[in-house]
């Protein structure tokens, strides 16, 4: 079992390392962040209007201008209000958890931060209505008196559901109300800070939920966490505007309260604000169970997710009967009485305990001899129900809301994390290169998944140094199997380490597969495809034809291999195998500079415009594939152009920009004319939403990197594409180069943040789009 905690305590304490780097480097005070003092704007709503929930009504229509901005001044502050009852049970969930954590561990002083953040979020609300005038509309004692129990029932997944739902549907509203300028200021500024700040614990969340709901569990206690989160994403929402606030601006408050139940314009908005975390709690299978037509109810999944099967189309959908399948099923799951599934206080446990080392002794006979009869009394099912009613006893001995099971538990698998591999193969191709093969945990498989031409990239210590290089998969798709192959590089640090001092055992880190060089197979395709390759350039581009060959039947594959030599070629048996199994639909010229080889087959020189322009000239081909030395690829590139072969199909790839001269990049490292010197990046990775001050003329990556967030990066010279990011508002400089990206991609305002900076004052990007 030590390994198995070591692993959790490590994934734990990284992630708590990373968003505590972050929380660092952008927090605010609400005390000193925000101009309490500023006038208010006359006239400004508190949330935009087409947010009210009279809007689209009879009701709405009737009301004066004046009575409108009030109603939304109200409806402001009852989503304040709403949002610190969030927070206060959130704080109080997340103070448990840390009741017998080890103080030195990140873990723990992340969740006193994010403590912190709550508190400052909490008073932050609080003097905007204060300030506004407004008072604290809270929805009914009923709900009041629901969070004290979710708070003291829930635990696992349901726990960081309940906290998500609150957070991301206030997280949507404030995004659309800090951009909107027709918004009173003081409530833009107030959902700026909170945005920013709350983008750190929901991305903490949703790698709980996600690191859980991997790992399985029973179908009893599934059920208990689905029926869990339907109830309380009802009760969330449902209390977002209290009925007071239609009294409050002067209308008839039943009369107002039906039509804002009946609006389908409130309905909508509810469905916008909730989408993503509907989409994502549905991923991880937590929307479903008798109580599953509460998110209908609730207006959260529209008619439209329900004809697309998010939930079953035979549900009941009506609020009634979902809540009475809920009061059904509740007090009969046996996974409720899981809520004891906590641990008792010491170490090697929970998030944020301290493993135990390896050469821990073994429990005495008396030490099992006193906690045995305690685990008795904590289990039974008195004091459970003592702790239920009077919320009061310690966690660290009865168990803790948000503790995961005591199943073994891997990392967050995520399309761009790290995880060490170990090397299970190093098969010596050429004097030069090799092929290195992974081992991939059954666990990962879906993590590693990858397409016919795409790279993963390699990060390990090389003289102490951290280096990181970015290799193609060369190994068909139905294989599976994370084979790269490596061609040691004059002077390369990385590539001489892997050729000349891997060997099987070893690990690394391994970021999961990425690239589109590839195009969508079909078994019905009758194609031709061309490769080019250069060196090592043959790594994507075998695993392309290999693919092709297996996948489409009809289709024909021509290879021209460029090389210095017979003895330089890689994976030549290979290729040779691939020519007489598939001899009638696989051509391949290996093109030699020297070594004096002919016959078929083979061909001295170069890949040369002549060669080019008699293959393109006599063939019908559909795609061609580049990949090899830049100056190489470059120039079959500009002859196939002047053939008018259109850009789609052609497909470039380049790891290295070595001998390709820079067609505008200066001599020295000089800032564009148009770099701002002042400038804030905002921008959005894996869930994430991060904001920071760029330094005068810093690229846009460096930026981003130094929020703490792994963004994806190997070359920096503008060939891997991993570092792209498309510009959503505000302006970029041109890219110093661009080796990656297609034409159509840059229309599109894609830009490689290694050789961009920001060009505006406000620059917002999106490393997910």
């Amino acid at each position: 079992m030590t390994g198995v905690v070591d692993q959790r305590f490590e994934a734990s304490e990284k992630i708590s390392s990373r968003l505590i780097k972050s929380s660092i480097k952008q927090s605010f005070d609400p005390w000193s962040d925000i101009d309490w003092d500023a006038p208010l704007v006359k006239d400004a709503p508190f949330i935009p209007l087409h947010r009210s929930t009279l809007y689209g009504t009879e009701i709405w229509d009737e009301m004066s201008p004046e009575q409108r901005i009030e109603l939304t001044r109200h409806e402001s502050a009852s989503i304040a209000s709403s949002g610190i009852w969030f927070e206060m049970i959130l704080m109080q969930l997340v103070l448990r958890s840390t009741y017998d954590m080890d103080p030195r561990t990140a873990h723990m002083h992340w969740a006193l931060t994010e403590i912190a953040d709550e508190c400052h979020h909490s008073i932050m609300f609080g003097k905007a209505l204060a300030r506004t005038g407004m008072p604290p509309h809270r929805h009914s004692k009923a709900f009041n008196e629901l969070g004290r129990v979710f708070k003291s029932l829930t635990w696992g997944p349901s726990s960081y559901a309940g906290i998500l739902v609150a957070e991301e549907i206030l997280d949507e509203a404030q995004r659309e109300m800090m951009i909107d300028e027709t918004v009173e200021p003081l409530v833009r500024r107030v959902s700026q800070i909170h945005v920013t700040e709350e983008a750190r614990h929901i991305r903490f969340a949703r790698e709980q939920i996600a690191d859980i709901m991997k790992q399985g569990m029973d179908p009893a206690e599934l059920l208990a966490q689905q029926t869990l989160c339907a109830v309380v994403a009802f009760a969330i929402v449902e209390s977002l505007i209290s009925p007071g606030v239609y009294a409050a601006v002067g209308l008839d408050g039943k009369r107002a309260y039906k039509a804002a139940r009946n609006n389908p314009n409130t309905h909508k908005t509810r469905a916008e604000w909730g989408k993503k975390v509907v989409e994502f709690l549905d991923e991880n299978g937590l929307i479903g169970g008798p109580a599953a037509g509460l998110w209908r109810a609730s207006h959260l999944i529209s008619d439209a997710d329900v004809e697309r099967g998010l939930i079953g189309r035979t549900v009941d959908t009506g609020t009634v009967a979902a809540l009475k399948a809920a009061q059904s099923v509740l007090p009969n799951i046996p996974g409720l009485r899981k809520l004891a599934r906590g641990t008792l206080a010491g170490i090697g446990s929970g998030p944020g305990k301290q493993p135990k080392p390896e050469e821990a002794e073994p429990e005495s006979s008396l030490t099992s001899t006193l906690t045995q009869p305690v685990r008795a009394i904590t289990d039974s099912a008195p004091v459970q129900a003592l702790r239920r009613a009077t919320d009061f006893l310690p966690w660290g001995l009865i168990g803790d809301p948000l503790a995961p099971s005591k199943r073994p538990r891997q990392k967050p698998e995520s399309s761009k994390s790290v995880h060490r591999l170990t090397v299970a193969d190093v098969r010596r191709l050429t004097a030069d290169s090799v092929a290195v093969t992974f081992e991939v945990p059954e666990e990962l498989r879906e993590t590693y998944r990858y397409v016919q031409g795409q790279h993963v990239t390699i990060e390990a210590m090389v003289n102490n140094e951290k280096v990181r290089r970015s290799y193609s998969i060369c190994a068909p798709v139905s294989a599976q199997t994370l084979r790269v192959g490596v061609k040691k590089v004059p002077d390369g640090i990385f590539s001489n380490y892997v050729v000349d001092a891997l060997k099987v055992g070893d690990e690394v880190d391994v970021v999961p597969p990425a690239g589109r060089f590839h195009t969508e197979l079909d078994a019905a395709n009758a194609l031709h495809y061309v490769g080019l390759a250069g060196g090592s350039g043959i790594t994507p581009i075998l695993s392309i034809l290999m693919t092709v060959l297996e996948e489409e039947p009809n289709s024909r594959f021509t290879l021209l291999y460029a090389n210095r030599d017979r003895d330089s070629v890689m994976f030549f048996d290979e290729i040779a195998e691939l020519h007489q199994r598939y001899g009638d639909r696989f051509t391949v010229l290996h093109v030699l500079e020297e070594g004096g080889h002919g016959g078929l087959g083979f061909a001295n020189g170069r890949i040369d415009a002549e060669r080019l322009t008699a293959l393109a000239d006599t063939e019908d081909i559909a795609h061609w594939f580049l990949c090899g030395p830049a100056p190489m690829t470059e120039a079959a590139r500009d002859v196939l152009r002047g053939k008018d072969i259109a850009e789609s199909n052609i497909h470039l790839e380049l790891f290295n920009t070595i001998g390709l001269a820079p067609a505008s990049k200066p001599a020295e490292v000089d800032l564009p004319a148009d770099a701002a010197t002042e400038a804030q990046l905002r921008f959005s990775f894996e869930g994430a939403d991060e904001t920071i001050e760029l330094r005068s003329g810093e690229l846009l990556l460096d930026g981003a990197l130094r929020t703490g967030q792994d963004i994806p990066w190997s070359c920096r010279e503008a060939v891997c594409g991993m570092c792209r990011a498309k510009v959503c508002d505000g302006k970029t400089t041109a890219m110093t180069e661009n080796h990656s990206l297609t034409d159509s991609e840059v229309a599109d305002g894609y830009v490689l943040t290694c050789q961009t900076r920001a060009a505006s004052k406000q620059l917002r990007l999106d490393y997910d789009a």
